[in-house]
This record gives structure tokens, C-alpha cells and sequence, in this order.
């Protein structure tokens, strides 16, 4: 995938970033996460609200709806070419919420979110190829982390994700590259249920574009893993309401503190 040279953006957002050292058992690492350089693809599906209330805890904020009765599930294939933790490859699950600042219409939330650029997200699973970003993700910020197998690739205007884990399918999704620029910077509320309160994220899509389209991207669910199974329960489709493709980002993960 297209690597993306850093510009002045990028050094404003990364300029002056506080951090610390950390620690667990056998490990040293630098808070908060940093990924200087990501490409990622990602879309929005159509998914029962009442099965996604479901799969939250009680005290989660509530599913965000795009009509009466239907919620949205996110899928995001990541591509890190610069970490501090080498390069890496992540899969993520995600429940957008309703953000608590305005009322709970649906589509009226999601677009109030939209324009401010702060969105609320339960993570419900993510998938890694670096055990060490596993140990500091699960372990640190209680995310729900685990080792499996992420191969992305090109296919001419074609990228290509396939999730796995111990060799099982658990999804296959493919995204078209599609002219991207500069959009402003988001900020993103993580919940969890390892960890009692949102834990803030920062990012900076140097390059990103959002269309609503089902025919930029395509999902293929695998038959007997969990996760796959657990989606084909809650999906009311496999085409997209909406497409992300970013060929640079950049994000800061700054975790429970």
C-alpha cells in the first residue's frame, strides 16, 4: 500500500505529545500508543439495534441508530508501517454509539457527531498480528485484543483483507482505492468491558475519504468462527451503508489514564 511521507500536519499533531514510561510483567513500552504511520479501510453495516444492546453492557451507552430499530456494526482493517512497535497489521469490531451530547434520534445523533468530529464507539473485538501490541492493548488497556492472522493486499484498485485466527476464516473484506485529501481531525471515545469508563483516542487522517456506497467495498463472512457467527446474528446485510478508505493516518491511543 501507498506510504505517505510526513508533512507539516502530521508534525503538528504529533508535536509536543507528552509521554511516559510503562510497564507490565516483561514488558517496557511508551504511553500513550502512538502510530505514526497507518493505512486502514474501513465500512459501516446495517445491524439490529435490540441484538447489538445485546452484546453491551448495561451501562454502555446505547447503540446508535440510523432508523428505528437499526443499528450499525464497523469493520476496519489496519495497516501500520510505522510503530514503535515495528510495522503490524490490526482488525477491529466496533458498535457505534449514541453520543451522549444530543438526543437519541436516530440519524439525527450520527450527524451531530459527524459535524463535531468526536464519535463514541464500543469495541467489542479487535485482532493483531504483533503480540507485543496484544500484551500492551490487553493488558494495559484492557481492549479486547487477541493474536490472529490479518493479510492485507492489492488486487489492481482492489485492497483485500482476510481475518483469521488459528487458520479459521472469521471475515474477508475488500475496499476500493478511491481518491482521497486532507479531512479534519477526529476524536474517538472507546468503551470497553475490561475497563469502567471511555478511554480517548486521537486521529489524524492525512489522507481519508467516506463515501456512502455498497459498491466500493464487499464482505465475506466466515461459517463457523465465534465472531463470524456472532455477526451473521446481528448484520441485517453485508453491503455497506458507508465506505472509508485512508491511505495515511496517524493515531494516538492514550488509554485508561
Amino acid at each position: 500500500m501507498h506510504k505517505e511521507k510526513g508533512d507539516a500536519m502530521s508534525d503538528d499533531f504529533l508535536a509536543g505529545l507528552q509521554r511516559r514510561d510503562a510497564s507490565i510483567p516483561g514488558l517496557d513500552f511508551k504511553l500513550p500508543v502512538v502510530i505514526s504511520e497507518g493505512h486502514i479501510f474501513s465500512a459501516i453495516f446495517p445491524a439490529s439495534a435490540r441484538e447489538l444492546r445485546r452484546l453491551l453492557p448495561e451501562e454502555s451507552p446505547a447503540p446508535a441508530q440510523l432508523l428505528p430499530g437499526m443499528g450499525l456494526i464497523q469493520l476496519t482493517a489496519y495497516e501500520y508501517s510505522d510503530t514503535d512497535l515495528g510495522p503490524f497489521n490490526e482488525f477491529s469490531v466496533v458498535i457505534p454509539l449514541y453520543t451522549p451530547y444530543y438526543k437519541k434520534i436516530p440519524l439525527y445523533n450520527l450527524l451531530r457527531a459527524r459535524t463535531t468530529r468526536e464519535v463514541h464507539n464500543f469495541l467489542l473485538h479487535r485482532g493483531s498480528t504483533s503480540e507485543t501490541a496484544v500484551r500492551i492493548l490487553r493488558g494495559w488497556h484492557r481492549w479486547p485484543e487477541f493474536l490472529s492472522s490479518i493479510e492485507i493486499g492489492e488486487d489492481g484498485e482492489w485492497l483485500t483483507c482476510e481475518w483469521k485466527e488459528e487458520g479459521e476464516l472469521i471475515c474477508r473484506m475488500r475496499g476500493r482505492k478511491i481518491p482521497a485529501q486532507r479531512t479534519g481531525r477526529i476524536r474517538v471515545f472507546i468503551y470497553t468491558r475490561g475497563y469502567p469508563q471511555a478511554q480517548l483516542a486521537d486521529i489524524n487522517p492525512r489522507q481519508s475519504v467516506t463515501v456512502h456506497s455498497s459498491s466500493d467495498t464487499e464482505l465475506t463472512l466466515g461459517s463457523s468462527h465465534p465472531i463470524a457467527r456472532e455477526l451473521s446474528g446481528v448484520l441485517r446485510s453485508t453491503r455497506a451503508r458507508m465506505y472509508t478508505y485512508g491511505p495515511s493516518w496517524q493515531l494516538v491511543a492514550h488509554g485508561p489514564e
